[in-house]
């Protein structure tokens, strides 16, 4: 199956637009994972909610972080995911709380495995 057969599936199957973004992001996350240009930069994909240092950020509120990365050097990427219809323009009002969030820094995180 494509990434796109995926995708329609998920559109098709989902029965809330949040049922639908749950899956979008678990798909995301499985290909960061697994797709080839990525398996020697990330560790770890987390979904949000899985994050060891959530907490950091105000764990009870939408902080608009869907995943988080760790590539192989330590670093971190807040990533957002849309599973927006293809004719869709992403506005500036939509990443708004990502953009804000994303930008703050972790203070002397270690995650052990």
């Amino acid at each position: 199956m494509t990434f796109y057969e995926i995708l329609n599936k998920y559109r098709n199957i989902s029965f809330s637009e949040r049922n639908k973004g749950d899956r979008f992001e678990r798909l995301m996350q499985s290909f960061l994972l697994t797709a080839p240009q990525y398996q020697a930069v990330l560790k770890d994909v987390w979904l949000w909610n899985e994050f060891p240092f959530r907490k950091d950020f105000g764990s009870g509120k939408d902080v608009g972080i869907d995943l988080v990365a760790r590539t192989f050097d330590g670093k971190y990427w807040a990533i957002q995911c849309k599973c927006y219809d293809s004719n869709t323009q992403i506005t500036k009002a939509d990443v708004d709380t990502f953009l804000s969030t994303s930008e703050k820094r972790f203070r002397n995180v270690v995650v052990k495995k």
